[in-house]
């Protein structure tokens, strides 16, 4: 949408740059991740915004299928969550809410 109206209305505008390459990712996506073996001490997971954990086969879920959790430091170490309803606060959810939980979770995983 913008790139048309720059085109119409004769904007001076300086080329778009270059998508920047994903090629953060591994180049072999199984399913399963030997987390010792790949010299991974800690983990971030990030869901979006649907609260799905089905993935993980760990004993780390309560009886509703919510994270056990102390402000976002689980009991699996190394395992952390932020981002979800009620984390630590009302708006733990909410762009303008995560923050506070991130900047703990970052600060307890420097301090390990």
């Amino acid at each position: 949408m913008l790139d048309a109206y720059i085109t119409a209305a004769g904007v001076d505008a300086p080329a778009p740059e270059p998508a920047p390459v994903d090629d953060w990712l591994p180049e072999e996506s199984g399913a399963r991740l030997d987390l010792d073996a790949e010299g991974i001490t800690s983990v971030i997971w990030s869901t979006g915004n649907g609260l799905d954990f089905g993935f993980l086969d760990i004993p780390v879920l309560d009886q509703w299928n919510y994270p056990r959790h102390t402000c976002g430091v689980t009991e699996v170490p190394g395992l952390y969550t932020v981002g979800l309803p009620w984390l630590t606060r009302h708006a733990s959810s909410t762009v303008s809410g995560v923050g506070v939980d991130a900047e703990y979770v970052a600060g307890h995983i420097a301090a390990r």
